[in-house]
Formats: C-alpha cells, structure tokens, sequence
C-alpha cells in the first residue's frame, strides 16, 4: 500500500480520513512546512494544503509572491534530499468587498500566486498541484469552506469541501503516477453529436448553439484541447463513409475529419476495427479508451478486447460528459511535452512513411530515401519531463525496463550520464524519442519509442556510447513480458555475451561494430 504524509497549515485529518484505507496516511505536526521540507520523508506523497495565512493575513499583496518563492526554494532542497512525490495545493480566497477595483486587484494577486505555484511544478521534477483555486471556482467558497471553524479550530473545509479536497488529491497522485492513454475511439452518432446521421441527415444531427446541440459542440471542444495536449483522436463509426465525410465538411463543428489520425467508418464489429487502429498505429490496447452511447457496443468491445478502457456516454445527460471524460484515469497529463503537443501530426507522418515504404524497393532503400538526422544531448535538464515519460511507458524496445522517476532522472544527470535522442527525417521531426543512461561505462537503459524502430536507428545511436567507451563498454539485457523483440539486439550490435542469469538477463561486452549507418546523420544538440 502507498503512503502519504501530510503537512499544512490547517487541520487536514478530515481530508485525510477520506483517503484512510487506500493509502498509509501518516500527519505531520501543524505548521510544520517549512521544517518537513528541510528534512527527510520516507512516504510514496507528501500532500502540502496551503491555507491563504501562508502567504498573506487578510488581502494578497506583492509581498505575497516572495512567500512563493521562499515556498518554490524549499521544495527544491527538499528534491535533492527526498524521492516521495510532492502534491501541492494553490489557493482559493474570498475577499471581504471593499470596491470593485479592489477586488478586481485581490484576485489579479491570488492569480499570481497560483501561476507561480504553477511554476514550482514545471521547474521541479515529480510535483502535482492539488487544483483547490478551480474547486473553488466550481463549488463555491462557502460550499468548500466553513469560516467559523476555519478560525475557531484551523480546520477550514467543510464536510463537502474535504471530500472533494480528498478527490482531487487523488487524481493529483493519478496524474502523476500513472500511464496517460493515448488513444481516444470516438463513436459518432450521439456522441460527437446528437442523432443519427442516417436517420436525421446531415443538417438534422444536434451540434450547434442550442441545446442539446450546444453540449456535444462543448464536447468536441473538450476533444479538441485533449488533442492539443498529446490524446490522439481516432473513429469507430457504424455507418456510410461518404455520409461523415459530407457532415464533416458542410457542417461546422470544432473538429474535422483531419483531427483524426485513423478511421474506421463501416458496419463490422466495432472489436476488429479497433484492433486495425492499434496494429496501423503500433500502439497497445492497454493506451485506448472507448467512448460510445451504446451498451451493446461498449460489451461487444470489452468482451473481445478486455484490456481496453470504455466510457459509456450518456445521451441522456450530455452536458455532463466533460466531466465524467475529465475523471477518466489517463485522460488528463501530469505534464504537456513538446512531442505530447505534436502527436497527431507525428503519426500522420508515419502514416506517409508506410506509403512510401510500400513503393519502395527494399527496407535499406526505404531507410536511405528517409534522410534521417538524429541529435543527441547529455543530461539535458529541459527534457526531463520528456526522458521520465519514456523512461516508465516505453515496454518493447527497453532492455532493462527499469522505471525511474522525474526526481531519480535529475539524480543521475548529476552523478551519471543520461543521453537522449530526436530523431527527424524528410517526413517531420518525431522528436525525443530515445534515451540511453551511462553508470561510467555500463549501460544501465537503453530504450527507444515504438514510432522509430525498424529503421536500424538504434544501430547510430549506439555510435555515441562506442565512441565514448571502445571496448570498455558494457551492457545488460533484462527480460519482460514485453521486451522479446530486443533478446538479441546486443549481438546483432557487435556486443560479446559474457553470462546469462537465472531470469534469463544477459550480460555484454562491446568487440566491435557489425552494421554501418553513416548515412544517417549523427550530431550533438544545441
């Protein structure tokens, strides 16, 4: 069981006692922050709720926002010291009204200091925010907060407002500790809009400014941020192509056919065309998530691919769906990457990549015509985010799969060698997509994303660590349930196998090259 550890400046036992059960809950003395962030936690979360008397007494002010900094100080010392993962909450403040200006000015300030929170998450590796500030905006102050006992006993929620406080603790800790999905099956009748097209037509379908139609305009909205933020958008429709493609185009609704990397428009079982996306995708399953307004459809699918996640939608209640997709576990990020925000365009590229490769004469041609650049960088701090995403969701081309967390990556940058790889070609940049981490000259990992293999990438890649190493590097195979497809890569890359282990690990010495990939340009970043 995971354990937490609390620390604020209020009563939090009746927050804590939600969460009583699930995790190890463990509370530090009240007050208590700045000298928990000075020491050591052994705990898997330190949850730290913020109450306004932090930063300020009665309205914000400029002074304010050194309390931040003072704030985003200790957390980093406390990085260096701590492994725990740290949640910390922004704020929610309701201001005694004085003048319209005023208030106006009171909650440009709270604003500031939540922005700056914010930054403590991105310039500090494993921290989530607790979001108190949109709780707050949803439910209201008075409904979250109780001001008598807030002052009376410093313990300020409300019996509603700890549940919540509870809930949003625990998708702060899903957000940051599990897989995000990658792939969102979209149904299209009642659900991307209401009606059916075959029945109402193509004007006759609800998605527009009057209700219902506003809630699935609203909705395809939503899938759109989602898009933007890295969620690949695909459909699984039972009906006539042409007659989408012509919805599609004459109707104006927030997404069009183009912001969906793959389709399956047909009446076949809604099962086996999921299964196609996956395979022309190289994608697992596991990364998809159903959404559809039929029962029968959701078994149908669950039934034949039963590591798959579904969502029923309810056309009943539209409007609420947003929410109910937001509370998905793996819908929202941790953190939005640079490679998250062109993910779309990354597999329409690779889509064009399997047509040329479908003329081509050969697989070596194929991967010459490719023009591929690759760049490297060494401990580079600004794509950590980036390095920990593929560190712990990258499962078939991983030798040792080993899981290392943000905080654990920005350890060895420090003592060890942690380098990673973009990789670009004539098609578009497909950006990070490798990483190899040196212990002196042992490779400890060795991964590459499942978008670039097949192209002997792995083979120049290699080329920095032999140039650096000779013969005196080393290297390690690990098995996993997922990992089959690289048992033998050290060999085929001039490796000597020196021992195997019981669990069928391997262990390797460098001898000497085997391929050549010159062709493919090798440089160090900027």
């Amino acid at each position: 069981m995971k354990s937490i550890s609390f620390v604020s400046n209020m009563v939090v036992e009746p927050v804590g006692k939600m969460l009583e059960g699930a995790y190890e809950i463990e509370y530090r003395d009240l007050d208590s922050i700045v000298s928990t962030l000075s020491g050591r936690v052994e705990s898997d979360y330190l949850v730290i709720l913020l109450e306004s008397r932090f930063f300020y007494e009665f309205y914000p002010d400029e002074a304010s926002l050194q309390r931040v900094e003072f704030l985003h100080e200790l957390i980093e010392g406390f990085r260096e010291r701590n492994e725990a993962k740290v949640i910390l909450s922004n704020l929610f403040d309701s201001f005694a009204f004085i003048e319209s200006g005023l208030s106006q000015e009171n909650i440009r300030v709270l604003t500031e200091i939540n922005l700056s929170i914010e930054k403590i998450k991105t310039g500090v590796s494993d921290v989530e925010i607790c979001d108190l500030y949109s709780l707050g905006l949803r439910f209201g102050f008075d409904r979250l907060y109780n001001q008598r006992n807030r002052f009376l006993f410093q313990a300020p929620f409300t019996r509603k407002g700890a549940a919540e406080v509870a809930l949003e603790i625990e998708r702060a800790i899903a957000r940051i500790s599990r897989k995000r999905k990658k792939v969102l099956l979209l149904d299209g009748d009642n659900t991307l809009w209401g009606g059916i097209v075959g029945e109402d037509g193509i004007y006759g379908v609800a998605c527009d400014e009057n209700y219902p139609g506003i809630a699935y305009k609203r909705f395809q909205l939503y899938l759109a941020a989602l898009r933007r933020s890295g969620l690949v958008l695909a459909l699984v429709s039972k009906n006539n192509e042409e007659d989408l493609i012509e919805l599609f185009e004459k109707r104006d609704m927030p997404l069009s056919m183009s912001d969906f990397v793959s389709w399956r428009i047909d009446w076949r079982p809604k099962s086996l065309n999921i299964s196609e996306i996956a395979s022309e995708l190289n994608l697992g399953i596991e990364s998809f998530l159903f959404i559809d307004d039929n029962p029968f459809e959701i078994e149908e699918v669950k039934n034949a691919l039963p590591e798959i996640d579904t969502l029923l939608f309810d056309k009943e209640n539209p409007l609420a769906m947003i929410e109910r997709l937001s509370a998905v576990e793996g819908v929202c990020a941790h953190m939005v990457t640079e490679e998250d925000r062109n993910k779309s365009e990354q597999y329409r590229s690779e889509k064009r990549r399997a047509e040329v490769f479908g003329k081509s004469a050969d697989m070596e041609s194929f991967i010459k015509s490719l023009g591929i650049e690759i760049l490297w960088w060494e401990n580079e701090h600004s794509q950590l985010a980036r390095i920990s995403q593929l560190l712990n969701k990258t499962n078939q081309f991983n030798l040792t799969t080993k899981r290392y967390t943000q905080a654990e990556v920005e350890k060895m940058m420090r003592e060890h060698t942690v380098l990673s790889f973009r990789v670009k070609d004539r098609f578009g940049d497909m950006g990070i997509v490798g990483v190899m981490i040196l212990k002196d000259c042992f490779i400890d990992t060795f991964l590459l994303s499942c978008r670039v293999l097949g192209r002997g990438i792995e083979e120049r890649i290699m080329d920095v660590a032999i140039e650096r190493c000779g013969t005196s590097l080393r290297a390690l195979y690990i098995p996993s349930q997922k990992n089959s497809q690289v048992e033998n890569l050290y060999e085929r890359l001039g490796f000597e196998l020196l021992s195997v282990g019981e669990d069928g690990s391997k262990e390797y010495r460098f001898v000497s090259k085997k391929a050549n990939r010159d062709y493919m340009s090798l440089k160090e970043g900027e």
